[in-house]
């Protein structure tokens, strides 16, 4: 996904979760790759779903949780593309950006129902009132 569009390239760092204890050979599973700064996390996410990166399990059902110092979309197997969980820009000045890229992980919610994990991650808090 490197372009050379207006602006500079921002390096991603993306890490998974394991699937399985065979899986676990080369944990975290990190992969990088350069894009255009002017790019939208969601068209990051929609590339990274469209690799054989996140793995894909017999019946057809893995759900996967993108986030990057916040939840930012849910991924399910069975869905055509993921399913953000801002319908506001995301600024990659707000997610887990660091010196030497942008992070990204990707948590495994096994065969849970995807819409349950986008429900409960919309709704979730990580400060107090």
């Amino acid at each position: 996904m490197t372009h050379s569009d207006s602006g500079h390239n921002q390096k991603i760092v993306v890490t998974r979760d394991s699937v399985a204890a065979g899986d676990d050979i080369d944990a975290p599973h990190r992969l990088e790759f350069g894009i255009s700064s002017d790019r939208a996390i969601a068209d990051i996410l929609r590339y990274v779903s469209q690799l054989s990166y996140l793995p894909s399990i017999v019946g057809g059902k893995a759900t996967w949780s993108a986030v990057s110092g916040r939840p930012l979309a849910v991924i399910a197997q069975q869905w055509a593309a993921p399913k953000p969980l801002s319908v506001l820009p995301i600024a990659f000045s707000d997610l887990d950006s660091r010196s030497d890229g942008l992070y990204l992980h990707f948590n495994y919610h096994a065969q849970v129902d995807p819409d349950i994990v986008f429900n409960v991650l919309d709704r979730l808090r990580l400060k107090s009132f």
